[in-house]
């Protein structure tokens, strides 16, 4: 009797164990299968080579360079386990080593969904050894390749030995079986800039957005910035910002608006990218990798696999209450010091007290004209109706005129303008506000009369004898400041 007890258990233990494995199986068997493939069509950045020199004296002849390839279109096509990669060079597989030394034989391959190792060696009799080891890594929109070599020969006694490292990325661009990707403007929380409608009659510039703010990028490599400059009604305005590096870089080289590249030599390092607009800019930051930090890098910083961050670094620009125009980066640096405040200030307070005094004897002489007023001397100030005057500065400009060129305040009838002090300037934008105006909308700063800030102008700048209207186009000559058809500030002409 005790002895069937002990099978039944035994044979529910035998289902159960099987049941198990079966569940198993097929839940490896639909991880296996929920893998993407990696054919598809692909784009290859430059195949970077970087060549180190051991010894190598004149009997080894010239030294060795060269062996990249330019970026390009690739197609890869999925065998099994094994990829093989048509363009951007030659054709190419993760059965082999991408260089085809004479004498060079596959020793090792190994090759798994993600990740491939090939060791290449010439035989052991060859008077010119060699060594390559390619290892290929890849995501499911990402191939990272790498190839180090060594070689070593002797000519006439000399040793002569060299070592080279060749790196490229590829980067998805459709699957196979895959539809094309809608544009990335059109989903939601796009990374890419927003969309510029096509207006016949844009207005002035309202936004500068400009993604990513940050970009990670390999020795080698090439990355275009996105940008869009729209109106207020969101037309897409023809104004194309300037674009430079910092700090004099050389390892990262502006080739046009927005595109640039990083030396196949590049040492690991941030460098900062100033896009301007007008007399505004904002800053982007290029951070270069190595192949060997660069997936670390990649999570540590937040970005996606593509090495961009989220978010967008943005130029506002604001409509001042007068109607002048200009442009406001969101990030900029804080405003200028307060010691420069401090320093216009006592030339403030002394000419406040002497426009007190010129204002009381203006309204003296107002009374005595009055009493003395003539036909003639009507006639004389109804001439004053064809003339424009600047509330902050005072100085006068023919009726056509809409903006002052020395502060950006929109010009009123002489006639309309009351006596009394001027207006005041922001000390850092320099733009004109009527007179009341304490402070600068935008930037926050005490104003200063507007004499007390001409005369704190720093001397013995440059003259700008040629500058334009970055809005308008319209092009001035002297030391003008702001453009009189739209009141933007205009930028030197080079």
């Amino acid at each position: 009797m005790g002895v069937f007890p002990s099978l039944r258990r035994l044979s529910w233990f035998t289902r159960t164990a099987s049941l198990s494995a079966f569940v198993l199986l097929a839940s490896s068997s639909r991880a296996v299968a929920q893998t993407p493939t990696l054919a598809g069509s692909w784009t290859a950045s430059p195949l970077s080579s970087t060549w180190q020199l051991g010894d190598w004296g004149k009997a080894c002849g010239p030294p060795p360079s060269g062996g990249g390839a330019p970026a390009g279109a690739v197609t890869i096509s999925q065998n099994g386990k094994e990829l093989a990669f048509t363009g951007a060079g030659r054709a190419f597989s993760t059965a082999e080593c991408w260089e085809q030394h004479p004498g060079l034989q596959r020793i090792s391959h190994s090759a798994s969904a993600r990740s491939f190792q090939n060791v290449c060696k010439t035989n052991a009799g060859d008077p010119r050894q060699a060594k390559l080891i390619t290892t290929i890594t890849a995501t499911d929109s990402r191939i990272s390749f790498d190839e180090t070599g060594q070689y070593q020969f002797v000519i006439e006694g000399q040793n002569c030995t060299a070592s080279v490292r060749r790196t490229r990325t590829y980067t998805l661009v459709r699957r196979q079986g895959e539809a094309a990707a809608a544009p990335p403007s059109a989903a939601p929380g796009s990374r890419k800039a927003p969309n510029a409608r096509s207006c016949e009659n844009p207005g002035l510039p309202e936004r500068l957005e400009v993604r990513p703010s940050r970009k990670l990028m390999r020795p080698g490599e090439s990355f275009t910035f996105r940008t869009a400059v729209v109106d207020a009604q969101g037309c897409g305005v023809p104004v194309t910002p300037n674009w430079a590096v910092l700090g004099g870089a050389s390892s990262v080289v502006v080739n046009g608006p927005g595109s640039v590249s990083a030396s196949a030599d590049a040492p690991e390092s941030e460098v900062a990218l100033e896009v301007t607009l007008g007399d505004r800019s904002v800053r982007v930051v290029v951070e270069i990798a190595s192949l060997d930090r660069y997936d670390a890098l990649l999570q540590s910083r937040g970005l996606d696999e593509s090495g961009e961050s989220t978010e967008a670094a943005v130029l506002r620009v604001a409509s001042e209450t007068l109607g002048a125009r200009e442009v406001v980066a969101r990030d900029e640096a804080p405003g200028k010091k307060r010691w420069f405040v401090a320093i216009a200030g006592g030339a403030a307070l002394l000419l406040g007290v002497l426009g007190m005094i010129l204002v009381r004897r203006s309204r003296r002489r107002s009374s005595v004209e009055l009493l003395t007023d003539t036909p003639s001397r009507r006639q004389q100030d109804d001439s004053t109706q064809d003339s424009k005057v600047c509330p902050t500065c005072r100085e006068e400009f023919p009726i056509a005129a809409e903006f002052c060129p020395n502060d950006g305040n929109r010009l009123v009838l002489q006639a309309s303008l009351s006596t009394g002090p001027g207006g005041s300037v922001c000390p850092v934008c320099g733009r004109g506000f009527n007179p009341g105006t304490l402070a600068c909308p935008e930037h926050h700063e005490e104003l200063i009369p507007a004499a007390a800030y001409a005369a704190s102008r720093a001397p013995g700048r440059g003259e700008v004898t040629r500058s334009i209207c970055p809005v308008c186009g319209t092009q001035f000559a002297g030391e003008i400041r702001f453009c009189g058809e739209c009141g933007a500030a205009v930028v030197p002409i080079n």
